[in-house]
């Protein structure tokens, strides 16, 4: 039995209002773009992210880890540590991320004190500065 394009555009919206509801979260694509660069520990994304409070990252990850985007693996001490990665689901978004910030690059207007201070998203990506 064939589907009908109104069965299709329902389903489509159903899965990008579960993508945009936890990605549209502030700060969670962020966290996966950091993370396409490899595994990286708790206080380094913290570092990394200006702005953000442990409390929002550490909520962050736990969410993008019970969508199955990240594992969480606690390193055994001393000191303890915990690192986070990308799953396969996580990483099959990279292109997608990228392509994203592509467009962003090219259509959306930087802001000009920001833009002027720090070094964008993108290059920081491209250029491994992130590890």
């Amino acid at each position: 039995m064939a589907r009908k394009l109104s069965d299709h555009v329902r389903e489509c919206d159903e899965r990008l209002t579960q993508a945009f509801a936890l990605l549209g979260k502030r700060w969670s694509g962020l966290i996966l773009g950091l993370l396409l660069q490899g595994p990286a520990h708790f206080a380094v994304l913290a570092r990394t992210i200006p702005g953000i409070s442990e409390r929002i990252l550490s909520d962050r990850l736990n969410e993008l880890a019970k969508a199955g985007l990240i594992d969480r693996r606690v390193l055994d001490g001393p000191p303890l540590g915990v690192v986070y990665q990308l799953t396969e689901s996580g990483r099959a978004m990279g292109p997608g991320l990228l392509k994203l910030g592509e467009w962003a690059e090219r259509y959306m207007a930087p802001a000009a004190r920001t833009r002027a201070r720090q070094p964008s998203r993108r290059r920081l990506l491209t250029s491994g500065k992130l590890r």
